[in-house]
């Protein structure tokens, strides 16, 4: 399984407690989303059943727990991302 690299994970939680078109972009097409930071592809799937984004606000405040789930391997849509 693919995996994001630190740079990667720290330009995703940016950009998604930042960048209204970004959230929207991988919501929509998580593959463009993740193309978009360099990302591998194969982890859309991670995201593709997301049916809406925590806020900004709240990415904000856990970026930092965010940042050690996401770093690694990807198996499974990611808590504190997606409203569940």
């Amino acid at each position: 399984m693919a995996s994001l690299s630190r740079d990667q994970v720290d330009q995703l939680l940016n950009k998604l407690s930042t960048d209204d078109a970004f959230r929207e972009l991988l919501t929509n097409d998580p593959a463009a989303a993740l193309r978009s930071i360099g990302a591998p592809v194969e982890l859309a799937a991670c995201f593709a059943k997301t049916k809406g984004l925590a806020s900004k606000e709240t990415i904000r405040r856990s970026a930092e727990t965010l940042q050690g789930q996401l770093t690694g391997k990807l198996q499974f849509n990611v808590h504190g991302l997606a409203l569940d």
